[in-house]
């Protein structure tokens, strides 16, 4: 059902899909529909554990310690662009309304594994711990939205993991440790 909505998803809006057009095309009942998610909303939720998930099974057995943390952290943010990329244009576009409070849910593994990867580098003196880890989580995951927003305004028509790349280098000297 999930894959199904996803493909609904490619030609309207979520709020436009009927739960009988989901389960039509998945082969199923709406019954079945309200055994797994309470609402259409709950289709969202569902894509944000999906992210999660793919974190930890990227990061699951650390991040990369030989890197530095300009190299690590980048490199974090491209995957997460990969991710957003993969998910295509018209299913991101879906995410990126007021709208949608998900983006701020505090706990969530992508970004307890970037906090890791932030405070670890404060305590190896890499970056400045001036700031808490978690005001620089924010940050950077404030600034990561915006690129993929522009990326929607502007139909996907630039390389987004690249793009994410360039702007997260240059952000990321700001935290340095002098």
């Amino acid at each position: 059902m999930y894959e199904s909505a996803l493909r609904l998803m490619k030609t309207k809006s979520l709020e436009d899909i009927k739960i009988g057009e989901i389960c039509k095309e998945a082969g199923v009942s709406v019954g079945s529909f309200y055994n797994h998610f309470e609402t259409k909303s709950d289709i969202l939720v569902e894509m944000y554990k999906r992210a999660d998930s793919y974190f930890d099974e990227r990061y699951k057995d650390g991040s990369n310690a030989s890197s530095d943390a300009r190299d690590e952290i980048v490199h974090y943010f491209e995957v997460y662009a990969q991710y957003n990329q993969n998910l295509e244009l018209e299913t991101i576009k879906q995410l990126y309304t007021a709208n949608n409070k998900l983006f701020i849910t505090k706990g969530r593994y992508m970004q307890k594994t970037l906090q890791s990867i932030i405070e670890k580098r404060q305590l190896a003196g890499e970056l400045d711990n001036e700031l808490s880890y978690e005001y620089i989580t924010e940050f950077l995951f404030i600034a990561a939205r915006g690129v993929i927003y522009n990326w929607c305004l502007h139909e996907g028509n630039f390389d987004l993991p690249k793009m994410m790349k360039q702007y997260i280098e240059r952000l990321i000297i700001t935290f340095r440790k002098c």
